[in-house]
């Protein structure tokens, strides 16, 4: 065989391994996005449920505290007001968020909005979820006061007082507890999820990522 021959087939064969390493790229970047675009269906009706749920609890909590009723359970349903609307904004935000997202974009531009939306989302889901060391009172004031017309704020101040001086202490707790344990590993998934939000680690966490896709596109 001469060489002439020898470097055609050896192009050939170069031409062939390219060709099936693009194709098997192309595979992974499909079934890769299929994964993404699942993941993102998900999350935008777990979105869609959660403001609808939070709407009808904002109307609720509004009927209740718009007929002036006693301090305890007026407070409470203010409360939960102001928490509903803060969610349902947070919820809008991260729809909005969702539909900027577009299979035409570049795989940076991708990247860059995953990471945005993953920097989001850990922020929101901290703040929102902090609160509930002390909104967790107002579910049985309003409770009593709808079931059966008690006023949990007359006849059980000094345990709402108590209670939410522990709410903040659990809180301060937690966050020092998830801080301290952030660096090991435990054996139940949740309880990671849980003590890579309460320390930050998670919010970290997205917001390096989002900072080296930055990175990335201005060099």
């Amino acid at each position: 065989m001469q060489p002439d021959e020898l470097k055609q087939l050896w192009n050939r064969s170069n031409d062939a391994t390219d060709a099936q390493e693009a194709f098997a790229l192309d595979a992974w970047r499909s079934h890769r996005q299929r994964a993404v675009q699942h993941q993102l269906g998900a999350f935008s009706l777990w979105q869609w449920l959660q403001l609808a749920i939070w709407l009808a609890v904002a109307v609720y909590c509004g009927s209740q505290w718009w007929q002036q009723p006693p301090l305890a359970v007026m407070l409470s349903a203010l409360s939960l007001h102001a928490y509903c609307i803060a969610a349902i904004i947070v919820s809008i935000t991260r729809l909005q968020r969702r539909r900027q997202l577009h299979p035409t974009h570049t795989v940076v531009e991708q990247s860059q909005q995953l990471a945005a939306l993953r920097w989001h989302t850990a922020l929101t889901e901290l703040l929102l979820g902090l609160p509930w060391c002390w909104l967790w009172l107002a579910v049985p004031v309003l409770v009593a006061w709808q079931a059966w017309g008690v006023d949990l704020g007359a006849f059980a101040a000094p345990w709402l007082l108590v209670s939410l001086g522990a709410g903040t202490l659990a809180m301060i707790a937690a966050m020092v507890g998830a801080r301290r344990w952030v660096q090991r590993a435990p054996a139940s998934p949740r309880l990671q999820r849980a003590i890579d939000a309460l320390s930050g680690r998670r919010l970290a966490r997205a917001r390096a990522e989002l900072e080296a896709l930055r990175g990335w596109e201005s060099a």
